[in-house]
């Protein structure tokens, strides 16, 4: 009987902690009120709307539309003459804001549609957003700021993982580089401070941040960093994928991240992302980890001597970037013994390696006709990198004996590059 009642408290303990995160709804002290775009295609929808309270700390649920073509567009939002969400466009769902309310409250509205370009008006669905208003549970009273949620049952998830955060300078860290009422600048600076701290209780905060898509890319960059700094090896099939992340900031803040392990640790599942790749996505791949500095010169030197064509010019690429004398030794090998690879990849790679060890091997090319043909650019290009004057003469033939007009245009900015002068 004592066993049964324990469990029965602990379900009843649990149920009452769920509740008391996001509040019920029948606590709601305004709305939910519902705030339609009716003038359309550009056009500003303002409302305004007052509401009394007690002086404490709510919660304001914020939701945008009930599924994706309802969503308002561009949204700004003020309560009480402070502007929690500025005019722009989000791509969350709900905003969950944790406010101090007066007893006396006002609010104002602003909604709009995308400008369509050019006469097109296309018909479009109705839009709206939606305003509640709860008390906030006691277990959140040290939260404050403005989220973005997916959904709005994840801000229970949200609030605990930064709540879970043991350092008080970490927490405030952690909630000012979430809050979307603060500038970007200001929110990754924040979160900077935060990785200096390497919170380890922040790991899951920072797990949330990275893979959320609709954070801003300066925040969830500096997220990918700290996690790197936390150095948990669970992390890096996590970090892995956003090498390859359309933003900039994300795929070289994971770079820079994966650049804190061993490269043991990452070479497996390094491997076999790269061996997986498409073209385009080995592009961004190659301009991620060279931005980043990492130098994984071990796994790139294995993906480089692969039999796989594409692998193995991907990997060629990268050699280059590393701009290390083990990288190099293996280029100059590839050269003479280029084997199915193209050698025009690497004489590029050749010309990024900064080695002047590469300028010997590129200028007897240089001064052999069945050698340098179609590849007379792509050499031009690596001379002019490495920056050695004996280059000037053969760079200046070159030109003269150019192919088309591309490869002229590309080997005269080359000798203006090495001499510091336009050919003439």
């Amino acid at each position: 009987m004592m066993k049964l009642f324990r469990m029965m408290a602990a379900v009843v303990t649990m149920i009452a902690g769920m509740l008391s995160l996001a509040g019920a709804a029948e606590q709601a002290i305004f709305g939910p009120e519902k705030y339609d775009v009716k003038e359309r295609y550009g056009k500003v929808n303002r409302y305004t709307g007052t509401f009394t309270a007690s002086e404490a700390l709510y919660l304001l649920k914020f939701q945008n539309g009930d599924k994706l073509p309802e969503r308002s567009d561009w949204i700004e939002f003020t309560l009480n003459g402070e502007k929690l969400l500025k005019d722009g466009k989000y791509g969350y769902s709900y905003f969950g804001g944790f406010v101090n309310l007066k007893k006396e409250n006002t609010f104002e509205i602003v909604l709009k549609d995308e400008k369509p370009s050019g006469f097109r008006r296309p018909a479009l669905p109705p839009r709206f957003v939606t305003l509640t208003v709860n008390p906030a549970a006691p277990a959140l009273k040290k939260m404050k700021g403005v989220f973005g949620l997916n959904t709005w049952d994840g801000l229970n998830k949200y609030s605990e993982a930064i709540l879970k955060i043991k350092s008080a300078d970490g927490l405030s860290y952690a909630m000012t580089a979430s809050s979307l009422q603060i500038d970007v600048t200001v929110r990754s600076d924040a979160m900077r401070k935060l990785s200096d701290l390497k919170e380890h209780s922040a790991q899951d905060y920072l797990l949330g941040v990275y893979g959320d898509v609709n954070c801003v890319q300066d925040v969830r960059g500096e997220a990918a960093l700290a996690l790197g700094m936390l150095g948990d090896k669970a992390v890096i099939p996590v970090l892995i994928p956003g090498v390859l992340d359309p933003e900039d900031k994300v795929s070289i803040g994971s770079a820079r991240a994966l650049s804190f392990y061993k490269e043991e640790d990452t070479q497996g599942l390094l491997m076999k992302m790269l061996e997986r790749l498409d073209y385009m996505r080995q592009d961004a791949a190659v301009k991620a980890i060279v931005s980043a500095g990492w130098k994984p010169v071990g796994t790139i030197m294995k993906l480089a001597e692969s039999t796989d064509h594409q692998v193995a010019n991907t990997a060629t690429k990268l050699l280059g970037g590393m701009q290390d004398a083990r990288a190099t030794d293996l280029l100059l090998k590839l050269l003479d013994q280029p084997g199915a690879r193209d050698q025009s990849v690497i004489i590029n790679a050749l010309g990024d390696t900064k080695d002047p060890r590469a300028v010997e091997p590129l200028l007897k090319i240089a001064h052999d006709p069945e050698r340098l043909k179609g590849k007379q650019a792509d050499l031009g290009e690596a001379l002019a990198n490495l920056g050695d004057q004996r280059a000037a003469e053969p760079l200046a033939d070159m030109i003269k004996k150019a192919d088309s007009r591309v490869s002229w245009e590309r080997l005269r900015a080359a000798y203006k590059k090495l001499t510091g002068k336009d050919f003439k």
